[in-house]
């Protein structure tokens, strides 16, 4: 139950932060200008790890969109290398172009097949298209580069839930958590695959710890209050949600925790998994 991004507190710091992300831009573009004019022969090298790094600078900033020519410029002056490629892929999943991001993970892994962060990226993007089968042999193919990746297992878990594996997703979320305790999509995943197949304390045990952290997010709560909710615990249900909506907005997720209670517990776990609030999809 992610929430998106809070607005600009002004017109002015939205103004600021927009000029910012124009000179980023442009500093980028005068590092390529000063590559493409010549120089030394090392120079080509050196401009390529400065666009990366003005296109990170942007992408981390959240100003996914105008990372992209940049990384691409990079991609220009060093063809070889996979990694600006990778880059786009992921500034184009963050702003929702699901297809191209993927097809920007298929070049990467034309000039590295076995490159565990495009076939992640690619894992990922083949999810939010519906292709969880497609996405858990991405998964598969970077745990056999890196062996013990919480990312891929964690990636894995979700294609074999929305495949309807839950007891082997499961094992793929516990596995993650061990490598990496602190992963938070990890947990939140299990928890959710937890709930899914009617294990509401265990999920509930799994989650409360992380929903009381500083860096639990929405989706974390959600989770939570849904736990709660189909377990038959409203109050406690309704604290979690209020803690990121409204009372009306609460009060609806209540109805609809309710309608959960009262279908049978294959109507259940399909209504979930299809929910994009509890397995988001992207823009096709």
């Amino acid at each position: 139950m992610e929430r998106g991004k809070e607005p600009v507190e002004s017109i002015a710091a939205f103004k600021g932060a927009r000029r910012v992300r124009w000179w980023l831009l442009g500093a980028a573009l005068a590092i390529a200008t000063s590559c493409s004019a010549g120089g030394e022969s090392g120079g080509a090298a050196n401009n390529y790890e400065a666009l990366m790094r003005v296109a990170d600078r942007a992408r981390e900033g959240g100003d996914p969109s105008n990372a992209v020519p940049i990384y691409q410029r990079a991609h220009e002056i060093n063809p070889r290398e996979p990694e600006p490629l990778v880059r786009i892929g992921q500034s184009l999943l963050q702003t929702g172009n699901v297809p191209q991001a993927a097809a920007s993970f298929q070049e990467a892994l034309k000039l590295r097949p076995s490159d565990p962060e495009a076939l992640r990226g690619l894992g990922g993007a083949l999810i939010a298209m519906d292709q969880p089968e497609l996405a858990l042999e991405q998964y598969e193919a970077a745990l056999r580069a890196e062996p013990g990746d919480a990312r891929a297992l964690n990636g894995a878990g979700v294609a074999l839930d929305l495949l309807g594996r839950p007891a082997e997703a499961q094992a793929r979320y516990d596995a993650a958590l061990k490598v990496d305790p602190a992963n938070l999509a990890a947990r939140n995943n299990f928890g959710l695959s937890l709930i899914s197949t009617g294990r509401y304390p265990e999920a509930i045990l799994l989650l409360q710890d992380a929903a009381g952290q500083p860096g639990a997010n929405s989706r974390t709560r959600g989770n939570l209050a849904l736990a709660y909710g189909l377990q038959g615990d409203m109050p406690q249900a309704m604290r979690w949600l209020r803690a990121d909506m409204d009372d009306p907005s609460a009060q609806r997720y209540l109805a609809y925790f309710g309608q959960l209670r009262g279908a049978t517990p294959e109507v259940r776990t399909a209504s979930i998994r299809a929910n994009p609030e509890y397995y988001p999809r992207g823009r096709r």
